[in-house]
């Protein structure tokens, strides 16, 4: 790398190479872990989302004192048919063992086994099923 006048002032060569140089040193003698599969994952790609796990939002379904929120009104008519709707749709787009995990009465381990899957992959697939859905009774208003 030869210094070039055309090009430049002198000062800003000698900065851009001992910049280079530095960040040369830095990346030779770094300590870099094995696996830095981490570090390729794109936090702001929404596609990545479902593999990585959010450590600031709550986890509901593990609070003892956490109550399902009641979305319907047992008076009204309306209210029961479209609770009635929303049921069936329910079981129209989750199998029983993913139903059964959801409500708490399988663990993911036993569901995952039922399923022939790991209990990772079964929790992946469950949480992308459960955004399709939200997301397709949003689409329809009947949430």
């Amino acid at each position: 790398m030869k210094y070039d006048e055309t090009k430049g002032s002198l000062n800003n060569w000698i900065a851009h190479y001992v910049d280079l140089y530095l960040n040369h040193f830095i990346r030779r003698y770094s300590i870099r872990p094995g696996n830095n599969q981490d570090q390729r994952i794109d936090l702001l790609d929404q596609r990545n989302w479902a593999n990585l796990e959010w450590i600031d939002q709550e986890n509901e379904k593990e609070d003892p004192d956490y109550q399902a929120e009641i979305v319907f009104d047992p008076t009204n008519p309306e209210s029961l048919c479209i609770a009635k709707e929303t049921l069936e749709s329910i079981h129209g787009h989750f199998n029983e063992n993913e139903i059964a995990n959801l409500m708490g009465e399988m663990d993911l381990d036993e569901a995952a086994a039922i399923s022939g899957c790991s209990s990772d992959a079964f929790r992946k697939s469950l949480e992308r099923r459960k955004s399709d859905f939200v997301n397709a009774m949003k689409a329809a208003d009947c949430r």
